[in-house]
């Protein structure tokens, strides 16, 4: 098959994990990347001594340690497991919740906390185990599931099919007919969207336990490269600063694409990673599936657009916690946006991120893209204010921090748009729908062959593990269309 070349629009994580795939069956690759560095949203850089961790606050293995293995992932780092998730802080009276890996301990945590959420609590601590216990179903992609397939996943789940109606619901809709207790309701729901499914909820605790949730030594960075790796080991090429234009199609088949400098690349397949959007409408020129990408536009939600602020602070910082989520704080403007929580990660667990003695303090924040699209000749200044006002509000709840900053970074939508081309500065695409967490969409476009989707905007939810397994589910349709044996990179 080294005949067929296959043209990959994106190198982020679906991307490169696309190629990967598709070289190891048997097909040329070549991906087609508009920034100057690979990776996407799953990126990290460089501000004087210190690293600004863009992407992998934790990440998700267990099952999907598969994918990372079939990508040369796991052979080219190690992964530090999580027995501390995440700190839950209510700014209010200083209630304090740690999602830890023993969930015992957990379980009596909470008790104490909300006593008279006691037989709750008991369903939630059994409902993680058993979640950790099932697989997601992302080794034959959806595009391919029989009736079959669907019976026998139903088979599987039939002992705990009561835990997956009692939990299928929005985190804020389950929360607010299950739990009693006004505390533990505010800090479970404040620390996802309220419209995270309340499944995940289970699925973090339960993956959590079982030492499935981990941080990879060197950060983002050294995921990405690894991957990166492994697509140019296989052979593959990739372009760089290379921005696509147009799909395109003769006679209902995908043929190759062309450049912004107007030059062509041909190819007998495209794989397509950018967003929903920015695909349907601008480089198919609304001829495909127009009106269904039209109706979810209006319809479903996207992530919020976010400022990411980081900040290289000259303390270690040790004793904190790596991830700390504080809600019921004064309330404070981003853009147009009011905050009442601060989500902030706290990067002194690996010393790739600073020189011994600092580490860098990150937020999250949520903000609007209109807002910083409108900012004209202010942009600049706009986010200086913003980041001297959360510096602000990060000194209240980790003293001392303000006076010792000797570097500051900020990210807005603006910046996620044009590094990334993450539509309206939705770096993860599509919000969940209705508490469910496995719905997908299609990977195949009705009425154009040898065109295939992959990506976030496949996935609601996101993330980096689906990210991966959407590009290995892009393959796998790439190879079942041609009636050829689907191969991974690095078989397990």
């Amino acid at each position: 098959m080294k005949d067929q070349h296959v043209v990959i629009i994106g190198g982020g994580l679906a991307g490169l994990s696309a190629g990967c795939y598709a070289l190891a069956s048997g097909f040329r690759a070549t991906i087609l990347e508009h920034n100057i560095a690979p990776g996407g949203v799953c990126t990290a850089w460089q501000r004087g001594p210190y690293l600004v961790d863009g992407c992998i606050h934790w990440l998700t293995g267990g099952p999907f340690d598969r994918v990372y293995a079939e990508l040369g992932v796991l052979q080219a780092l190690s992964l530090r497991p999580m027995s501390h998730f995440m700190a839950l802080r209510d700014a209010s009276d200083g209630a304090e919740l740690s999602l830890i890996a023993d969930l015992d301990r957990l379980a009596r945590e909470m008790i104490a906390l909300a006593p008279e959420d006691r037989d709750e609590i008991g369903r939630i601590i059994d409902g993680a185990r058993r979640f950790a216990e099932h697989a997601p179903p992302f080794d034959k992609p959806r595009d391919l599931y029989t009736l079959r397939d669907g019976l026998r996943m139903l088979w599987e789940m039939r002992h705990d099919l009561d835990t997956m109606v009692h939990f299928r619901s929005r985190l804020d809709e389950y929360a607010d007919r299950h739990l009693k207790s006004p505390k533990l309701r505010g800090l479970l729901t404040s620390f996802f969207p309220v419209e995270t499914p309340a499944l995940f909820l289970l699925m973090t605790l339960g993956y959590l336990s079982r030492g499935w949730l981990s941080r990879p030594v060197g950060g983002t960075a050294a995921f990405r490269d690894a991957i990166v790796h492994s697509f140019t080991s296989l052979g593959g090429d990739l372009q760089l600063h290379t921005t696509v234009d147009e799909v395109l199609v003769d006679h209902g088949r995908a043929r190759g694409v062309r450049l912004q400098d107007g030059s062509i690349v041909e190819g007998d397949a495209v794989v397509c990673t950018a967003s929903a959007p920015e695909t349907i409408f601008r480089l198919l020129g609304g001829r495909y599936e127009a009106d269904a990408t039209a109706r979810r536009m209006r319809e479903w939600r996207l992530f919020a657009p976010i400022v990411f602020a980081s900040y290289g602070v000259a303390t270690p910082l040790e004793g904190q916690p790596q991830l700390l989520h504080i809600h019921n704080v004064e309330p404070f403007t981003v853009g147009d946006t009011c905050n009442n929580s601060l989500s902030l990660r706290i990067c002194n667990d690996d010393p790739c991120f600073a020189p011994a003695g600092h580490t860098v303090v990150q937020a999250m924040l949520m903000t609007s893209y209109d807002w910083w699209a409108k900012r004209g000749a202010g942009y600049n200044a706009a986010k200086d204010e913003i980041g001297a006002r959360a510096l602000e509000v990060i000194d209240r709840h980790l003293p001392g921090v303000a006076e010792r900053v000797r570097m500051t970074d900020i990210s807005t939508p603006l910046t996620y748009w044009n590094m990334a081309r993450s539509w309206r500065g939705a770096f993860e695409g599509w919000m969940p729908r209705d508490g469910s967490m496995f719905e997908t969409i299609s990977q195949r476009i009705k009425g154009l062959s040898n065109f295939y989707m992959a990506g976030q905007w496949v996935e609601p939810g996101g993330g980096v593990p689906t990210a991966c397994s959407s590009g290995r589910s892009a393959a796998q349709l790439l190879c079942a269309d041609r009636g050829i044996p689907f191969v991974p990179p690095y078989p397990q």
